[in-house]
Protein backbone atom coordinates (compact mmCIF):
# COMPACT_ATOMS: atom_id res chain seq x y z
CA UNK A 1 0.00 0.00 0.00
CA UNK A 2 0.83 3.62 -0.71
CA UNK A 3 0.43 6.44 1.21
CA UNK A 4 -0.59 10.12 -0.33
CA UNK A 5 -1.89 13.34 0.97
CA UNK A 6 -5.17 14.46 -0.81
CA UNK A 7 -7.13 17.62 -0.51
CA UNK A 8 -4.87 17.84 3.05
CA UNK A 9 -6.24 14.13 3.96
CA UNK A 10 -3.60 11.67 4.74
CA UNK A 11 -5.07 8.27 2.04
CA UNK A 12 -4.17 4.94 1.45
CA UNK A 13 -3.83 3.44 -2.28
CA UNK A 14 -4.21 -0.56 -2.14
CA UNK A 15 -2.09 -2.59 -4.94
CA UNK A 16 -4.06 -5.63 -6.77
CA UNK A 17 -2.48 -7.93 -4.52
CA UNK A 18 -4.06 -6.10 -1.25
CA UNK A 19 -7.25 -5.61 -3.26
CA UNK A 20 -7.72 -9.15 -3.71
CA UNK A 21 -6.54 -10.41 -0.09
CA UNK A 22 -9.71 -8.29 0.86
CA UNK A 23 -12.00 -9.61 -1.34
CA UNK A 24 -11.22 -13.47 -0.38
CA UNK A 25 -11.16 -12.80 3.10
CA UNK A 26 -14.31 -10.98 2.30
CA UNK A 27 -16.04 -14.11 0.71
CA UNK A 28 -14.95 -16.37 2.89
CA UNK A 29 -15.77 -14.99 5.96
CA UNK A 30 -19.24 -14.81 4.62
CA UNK A 31 -19.66 -18.43 5.56
CA UNK A 32 -20.01 -17.30 9.28
CA UNK A 33 -22.69 -14.72 9.03
CA UNK A 34 -25.75 -15.41 11.76
CA UNK A 35 -28.05 -17.23 12.27
CA UNK A 36 -27.74 -18.71 8.57
CA UNK A 37 -24.44 -18.84 6.92
CA UNK A 38 -24.11 -17.04 3.69
CA UNK A 39 -27.46 -15.62 3.98
CA UNK A 40 -26.08 -12.11 5.13
CA UNK A 41 -23.71 -9.72 4.65
CA UNK A 42 -19.76 -9.68 4.97
CA UNK A 43 -16.72 -6.90 4.87
CA UNK A 44 -13.44 -7.04 5.32
CA UNK A 45 -10.83 -4.53 6.18
CA UNK A 46 -6.98 -3.59 6.20
CA UNK A 47 -5.45 -1.33 8.77
CA UNK A 48 -2.44 0.40 8.70
CA UNK A 49 -0.25 -2.70 9.66
CA UNK A 50 -1.52 -4.38 6.69
CA UNK A 51 -3.33 -6.97 8.74
CA UNK A 52 -7.13 -7.59 7.64
CA UNK A 53 -9.75 -7.83 9.65
CA UNK A 54 -13.65 -9.34 9.18
CA UNK A 55 -16.54 -8.95 9.90
CA UNK A 56 -20.19 -10.26 9.58
CA UNK A 57 -23.57 -9.30 9.81
CA UNK A 58 -25.10 -10.39 13.26
CA UNK A 59 -29.14 -11.23 12.45
CA UNK A 60 -30.96 -10.27 15.77
CA UNK A 61 -35.02 -11.63 15.68
CA UNK A 62 -35.62 -7.73 17.40
CA UNK A 63 -33.82 -6.39 14.55
CA UNK A 64 -33.15 -3.30 16.20
CA UNK A 65 -29.95 -5.33 18.16
CA UNK A 66 -28.72 -6.36 14.39
CA UNK A 67 -25.68 -5.58 13.76
CA UNK A 68 -23.60 -4.70 10.53
CA UNK A 69 -20.87 -6.46 8.69
CA UNK A 70 -18.83 -3.00 8.70
CA UNK A 71 -19.35 -2.66 12.68
CA UNK A 72 -18.25 -5.90 13.62
CA UNK A 73 -15.16 -5.35 11.50
CA UNK A 74 -14.37 -2.20 13.14
CA UNK A 75 -14.78 -3.80 16.13
CA UNK A 76 -12.62 -6.75 15.37
CA UNK A 77 -9.98 -4.65 14.85
CA UNK A 78 -10.40 -2.56 17.90
CA UNK A 79 -10.21 -5.51 19.86
CA UNK A 80 -6.58 -6.45 18.11
CA UNK A 81 -5.44 -2.69 19.25
CA UNK A 82 -6.17 -1.83 15.69
CA UNK A 83 -8.23 1.62 15.12
CA UNK A 84 -6.07 2.99 12.27
CA UNK A 85 -7.97 1.40 9.22
CA UNK A 86 -7.07 2.13 5.81
CA UNK A 87 -9.58 0.62 3.39
CA UNK A 88 -12.86 -1.82 3.88
CA UNK A 89 -14.73 -3.38 1.08
CA UNK A 90 -17.84 -2.52 -0.01
CA UNK A 91 -20.79 -1.22 -0.97
CA UNK A 92 -21.78 -0.29 2.48
CA UNK A 93 -25.14 0.44 3.44
CA UNK A 94 -25.10 4.64 4.83
CA UNK A 95 -25.97 3.68 7.93
CA UNK A 96 -22.32 2.19 8.12
CA UNK A 97 -20.69 4.65 5.50
CA UNK A 98 -21.53 7.07 8.69
CA UNK A 99 -19.59 4.61 11.11
CA UNK A 100 -16.49 4.74 8.71
CA UNK A 101 -16.85 7.95 8.19
CA UNK A 102 -16.83 8.27 12.06
CA UNK A 103 -13.56 6.28 12.17
CA UNK A 104 -11.81 8.27 9.22
CA UNK A 105 -12.20 11.50 11.27
CA UNK A 106 -10.82 9.80 14.36
CA UNK A 107 -7.93 8.53 12.73
CA UNK A 108 -7.11 10.89 10.57
CA UNK A 109 -7.41 8.61 7.54
CA UNK A 110 -9.56 9.13 4.87
CA UNK A 111 -10.54 4.93 4.54
CA UNK A 112 -10.84 4.18 0.95
CA UNK A 113 -14.05 2.15 0.18
CA UNK A 114 -12.82 -0.87 -2.14
CA UNK A 115 -15.49 -2.15 -4.55
CA UNK A 116 -15.69 -4.18 -7.94
CA UNK A 117 -17.53 -3.09 -10.22
CA UNK A 118 -17.65 -4.90 -12.91
CA UNK A 119 -14.01 -5.78 -14.14
CA UNK A 120 -12.42 -3.09 -11.86
CA UNK A 121 -11.87 -2.53 -8.68
CA UNK A 122 -12.71 0.79 -7.27
CA UNK A 123 -10.85 2.72 -4.39
CA UNK A 124 -13.42 5.39 -3.17
CA UNK A 125 -12.37 7.73 -0.23
CA UNK A 126 -15.23 7.79 2.23
CA UNK A 127 -15.11 11.65 2.40
CA UNK A 128 -15.99 11.39 -1.09
CA UNK A 129 -19.47 9.55 -0.36
CA UNK A 130 -20.68 11.75 2.11
CA UNK A 131 -22.98 14.33 0.69
CA UNK A 132 -23.76 16.13 3.92
CA UNK A 133 -20.89 15.13 6.48
CA UNK A 134 -21.78 15.11 10.30
CA UNK A 135 -20.30 15.86 12.73
CA UNK A 136 -17.44 18.14 10.51
CA UNK A 137 -15.21 16.77 13.65
CA UNK A 138 -14.80 14.04 16.34
CA UNK A 139 -16.32 14.75 19.40
CA UNK A 140 -13.70 15.64 22.31
CA UNK A 141 -13.48 12.88 24.69
CA UNK A 142 -14.82 14.40 28.08
CA UNK A 143 -12.86 14.42 30.78
CA UNK A 144 -15.50 14.19 33.67
CA UNK A 145 -17.79 12.09 31.96
CA UNK A 146 -14.70 9.61 31.98
CA UNK A 147 -13.83 10.14 35.34
CA UNK A 148 -17.63 9.55 36.16
CA UNK A 149 -17.38 6.34 34.46
CA UNK A 150 -14.22 5.43 35.86
CA UNK A 151 -15.99 5.32 39.59
CA UNK A 152 -19.07 3.81 38.79
CA UNK A 153 -18.92 0.21 40.32
CA UNK A 154 -20.28 -2.68 37.75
Amino acid sequence: MTKKKVKGKIQYHLDKTECEALFKAEADAKTNTYPIPESGYAVALMTKKGNVYTGVSYLSDTDTLTMHSEATALAHAAIHGEKDVVAITGPNCHICKQLIYENSLRSGIDIVIVVKQEDKVLQIPISEMMMYPWPEKPRSTDTKKKQKMEKVKF
